[in-house]
């Protein structure tokens, strides 16, 4: 994951572990239905969720979450979630 690489590179593996243990954990607290995304007003069809730095962008499916990017918040949103 580049979001753990930069991390390490920045700070230390110790900081990355911690941060890509966070967005792990986020995610699986999406797809369990304990946290909610806001739907996206750049993309139909998306939902977001901030967390830490980064906004994570999915998918409700019925039958799975299906993340499409986790961006850093200061990213281009309209040029990273092209169709």
């Amino acid at each position: 994951m580049e979001i753990w690489r930069y991390t390490l590179k920045s700070w230390s593996q110790a900081q990355a572990d911690r941060y890509h243990g966070t967005l792990v954990a986020e995610i699986e607290a999406l797809a369990s239905g304990l946290r909610k995304g806001r739907p996206s007003t750049v993309r139909s069809g998306l939902i977001k969720r901030t967390c830490g730095s980064h906004v994570i962008w999915y998918r409700d499916l019925p039958d799975r979450l299906e993340v499409i990017r986790i961006l850093h918040s200061a990213q281009d949103t309209e040029r990273h979630l092209h169709d």
